[in-house]
């Protein structure tokens, strides 16, 4: 399998790496790669993880579990856009771990090659093949926490996102003070439904988003003007 090179015009200067921790046990890893500064998430308990959107740099993801000495299970992609799966195909090849994501952004995967070459005019080689698919309210287990996957339609067909405990890693379907575009594949009606969802929710929820800060369902709910709106 061939693995295409990081976008060398992202400088490892402008790399960031946030920790914080959920309960005492799951500590999260906030890595920003990519041309888009995607945020990829590792979470992990013990030296087992999981990473979740791995949108670019696949050297600076790879070194950073090697230098925690970290162990990736699984990767689960959020959605199929390019830039929450550029490095998919060589953290698979490295670690020999499956990937996730829902079969209903198969088509959107299909073209990743495409659309990188025509929007950024270099070419990331073969799409990453999907080896499982995502449904919702499938569990992903790391150590003695559960992943949960809550399907929320709407920046694209299978976007999905992942809650533990209280917080939901959300993609590119709700971001600090805004949403995902849905004009790529996507359904403002679908997204409408899916924010919507959100008041099932009970307590405050910290989202950490695929792009952008982090935030809180409660921030969103009194300052995203989208939620004013659909809500």
């Amino acid at each position: 399998m061939k693995i295409s090179p990081s976008f060398l015009a992202l400088s490892e200067e402008i790399i960031s790496l946030e920790s914080s921790k959920i309960g005492r046990l799951m500590e999260i890893d906030r890595l920003i790669v990519g041309p888009l500064r995607t945020n990829c998430y590792i979470l992990s308990e013990g030296r087992d993880c999981i990473v979740i959107d791995p949108g670019g740099d696949h050297d600076i993801i790879i070194g950073h579990l090697q230098k925690k000495n970290l162990t990736p299970t699984k990767i689960l992609a959020t959605h199929g856009h390019f830039d929450h799966i550029l490095s998919v195909s060589a953290i698979k090849l490295k670690f020999d771990i499956p990937f996730f994501v829902s079969k209903k952004d198969e088509p959107i995967i299909e073209g990743f090659r495409k659309f990188v070459k025509t929007y950024f005019g270099m070419d990331p080689g073969d799409p990453p093949v999907p080896d499982k698919d995502i449904n919702n309210e499938d569990i992903f287990r790391i150590g003695s926490k559960s992943l949960k996957a809550v399907e929320n339609p709407g920046h694209t067909p299978g976007s999905h996102s992942f809650m533990v405990d209280n917080a939901m890693f959300s993609g590119d379907f709700v971001f600090n003070g805004s949403i995902g575009r849905t004009d790529f594949g996507g359904s403002y009606s679908e997204m409408s439904n899916s924010i919507r969802s959100l008041k099932k929710l009970e307590g405050d929820v910290n989202i950490y988003p695929g792009h952008g800060e982090f935030t809180t369902l409660e921030d969103e709910k009194n300052n995203n003007p989208f939620f004013k709106e659909i809500f």
